[in-house]
């Protein structure tokens, strides 16, 4: 009976200790940082600002979970059991697909054309782009916009059987190219450029393109911009299979298997004056033998041709600031404009404008009033007088742009409107935003007139005077 007893007691310590493991690990275990694309918790206050912190149990045990030792490996494993004998992803943000394909989740609403966007808001991204095209190139410049495809557009083999079906014909990218031509955008298109490759030019456990893919869309842009420079076809390639993709890591932080990677083997020239990574916000280069001055406006498609555009401009400037502060023109004064965004993320272009003064405009004609058929919001952001609000669809057609007239005390002066849309769901697709700089502007009452076009008219949708001192009151 005792050495049962005993054996019974060695038991539960040896339980115990392995359930305590985790916990009395975590001094000693070094820390692998955060691969999940997420912010883990962190060790909370035992009093906040406003006292005692009552949840201080609850945020203790989350720091737990989120850094207890051996988490990574036992995460990692587990996504090994489910993603090899199940198919299935346990992390939301990852789609597993077949012959060990990984696609990130946040695309697959493009994919399937599921939750398409409103005709009003293709206009809304396409004019905002051509607004920002005039403004480039009121200043002399040349301005480029291109959009980064979605892995699963160009390479959608590998999605899974049970998501391979579409809610719509077309995908927004697809009605959206119409819009860009109707404007007069500057477009290149990488679509067709990928799909005319015979070799498949993005990172199966990755989302984005790789260093191939990188330079075929920076001599793509290059080449639309008349600009002469260094092709890489003759240029040695260096094949290593030592690449962790971000979806790689998403899902196994410590056990991923890295697949093949590809580099040119050439010395680069440029350097850093700004930033000392790709990922950083905001970058600056400078090059003995380049020529002329970037900007490019862009996501994380951006990091992998940073070295190959830096290589080629004296200066460029790579920025991911949103919205787009336009007085980079000016302070940074490129000759080259490129705008890049990611499929996923294009109704950002209709709903967050970049910054800047709205353009002049002289609209002829009769002016017809219409009693409360837009609404006006007015304030101060920074250097700018910031006018928003929605107007009334009924008064409007697709590509109706807005206007407002701006009368202070030295007269009224008309300008262009951003036309974004307010809502998610499409519902509020009419509406509008003005930056205005605050030099443009003499006194502290205005008159504003927010004004559209319909049947060779231009109709007043809203007619208010404005007491710029309300706005700070």
């Amino acid at each position: 009976m005792q050495k049962k007893r005993i054996g019974y007691l060695v038991y539960i310590m040896i339980v115990l200790g392995i359930c305590l493991l985790p916990f009395l690990a975590m001094g000693l275990r070094p820390d692998v940082g955060n691969r999940e694309n997420r912010t883990p918790a962190p060790w909370p206050s035992l009093y906040k600002e406003d006292g005692f912190n009552w949840e201080y149990l609850q945020e203790a045990g989350d720091y737990f979970t989120d850094h207890f030792a051996f988490r990574q490996e036992l995460v990692s494993a587990d996504a090994r059991i489910r993603t090899e004998l199940f198919a299935v992803s346990p992390v939301d943000s990852v789609i597993v697909g077949k012959n060990g394909w990984l696609y990130y989740a946040a695309t697959l609403d493009d994919y399937q054309h599921k939750d398409s966007v409103s005709e009003r808001m293709l206009f809304n991204m396409a004019h905002n782009l051509a607004l920002m095209q005039e403004y480039t190139q009121l200043l002399g410049k040349t301005f480029l916009f291109t959009v980064a495809p979605n892995k699963n557009s160009l390479y959608g083999d590998n999605m899974p059987n049970r998501l391979n079906y579409r809610f719509a014909e077309n995908s927004d990218i697809e009605r959206l190219e119409p819009w860009l031509e109707r404007e007069k955008v500057n477009y290149v298109d990488l679509y067709e450029l990928f799909r005319s490759q015979d070799e498949v030019l993005y990172y199966a456990r990755d989302s984005h393109w790789n260093q191939k893919g990188a330079m075929l869309v920076c001599d793509a842009l290059l080449d639309t911009a008349g600009r002469e420079h260094e092709a890489y076809e003759e240029i040695a390639l260096q094949r290593t299979t030592d690449y962790l993709g971000d979806l790689n890591l998403m899902l196994f932080p410590v056990l991923a298997s890295p697949e093949e990677q590809i580099r040119y083997q050439k010395e680069f020239t440029w350097e850093y004056s700004q930033g000392d990574d790709v990922e950083d916000n905001f970058i600056q280069t400078t090059c003995e033998n380049g020529k002329g001055r970037l900007l490019l406006y862009r996501d994380s498609f951006g990091n992998s041709m940073i070295p190959y555009l830096a290589e080629e401009f004296q200066t460029a400037t790579f920025s991911k600031q949103v919205p787009y502060p336009m007085t980079d023109l000016v302070t940074c004064d490129p000759d080259l404009v490129i705008v890049e965004r990611v499929e996923r993320h294009l109704p950002t272009l209709g709903r967050v404008p970049p910054l800047m003064s709205g353009l002049a405009r002289f609209p002829e004609g009769e002016k017809s009033a219409v009693e409360s058929a837009a609404t006006l919001h007015f304030s101060k952001q920074g250097s700018y007088w910031k006018m928003e609000g929605l107007a009334d669809a009924a008064y409007m057609e697709t590509d109706s742009r807005i206007y407002l007239e701006v009368e202070d005390a030295a007269g009224p002066k008309t300008y262009e409107a951003f036309c974004v849309g307010l809502s998610d769901d499409g519902t509020e697709d009419y509406g509008y935003l003005m930056y205005l700089s605050e030099i443009l502007l003499e006194g502290d009452t205005f008159h504003i007139r927010v004004m559209t076009e319909k049947d060779d008219q231009m109709l007043i949708l809203y007619d208010e005077e404005i007491q710029a001192r309300e706005v700070f009151s």
